[in-house]
């Protein structure tokens, strides 16, 4: 009796542990997909060269082409626009003009980020280009980045979309570190990239480092797979994960040889 009687309260502790973890989960996961840093937006000296501008409260560092391309880059979750900068000789050898956006809540913004905003950025870019009137218009977007660009490009009038590390929903990848929980139920901020591309028919191209261990390169291979377009690739980055693959050499000359 005893005995059953102290499984009986592990199997409460345990539940109750379960539980109380859970609500932290779904309380606080805007600050586990979220981690923007204090870099003030107008004192970026990566885009020192770049105008600065804030178009529907919207906040991006425009760089006018040559042409009438446009290439849109949309960033991961961490840090800000401004620390991509080092990415901009890459997409600088298409004379483009460039787009890097940053994010409702981040670089000293005074709200919290959070998925509604970020999509509000999304439309607002949107927007902004068509007023500008460009006719070929690429996306890049990188890991929760790309959700945003797959977004952007469910608004239609897209190009060439361009995925860094991306995955089939958010969701997948909270399933995929958190296996004990029901992750569709418990995240409200979803990134649903196979809904917003199920009737994406442009050029399409999706890297991703096969040592990646933060989002699974099965779940941006899931989304490949889903996508309706016929022009369209996957390519595997082999020896690099999801941190270090913008290292890459043969990562960045892919990416300029598909816009080319």
């Amino acid at each position: 009796m005893n005995f059953k009687i102290k499984m009986l309260r592990i199997l409460v502790i345990v539940l109750v542990i379960y539980v109380l973890f859970g609500i932290y989960l779904f309380l606080n996961q805007k600050s586990m997909i979220y981690f923007p840093d204090k870099q003030d937006f107008e004192s970026c000296s990566g885009f020192s060269d770049y105008q600065k501008i804030n178009h529907s409260r919207t906040r991006f560092y425009f760089k006018e082409g040559s042409n009438e391309k446009v290439i849109i880059y949309y960033h991961g979750n961490a840090g800000s626009a401004c620390d991509r900068s080092y990415f901009r000789s890459t997409f600088e050898k298409s004379d483009a003009s460039l787009i890097f956006v940053e994010y409702a809540g981040y670089s000293n913004d005074e709200v919290k980020p959070s998925k509604n905003l970020i999509l509000k950025d999304v439309e607002n870019i949107r927007d902004y280009i068509r007023e500008k009137s460009f006719n070929n218009i690429i996306i890049y977007g990188q890991s929760v980045g790309s959700g945003a660009a797959s977004y952007h490009a469910s608004l239609g009038n897209v190009d060439t979309l361009i995925l860094a590390t991306p995955f089939s929903k958010l969701s997948d990848v909270a399933q995929a570190a958190y296996k004990i929980y029901p992750a569709k139920l418990l995240l409200k901020e979803e990134y649903d990239n196979t809904k917003w591309l199920q009737n994406y028919q442009g050029r399409m191209l999706i890297l991703h480092g096969d040592s990646d261990r933060i989002i699974p390169s099965k779940l941006s291979k899931k989304l490949f797979e889903s996508v309706p377009s016929q022009n369209k690739e996957y390519f595997s980055v082999r020896g690099y994960g999801h941190n270090d693959i913008w290292d890459s050499e043969i990562f960045k000359n892919k990416i300029i040889d598909f816009i080319k």
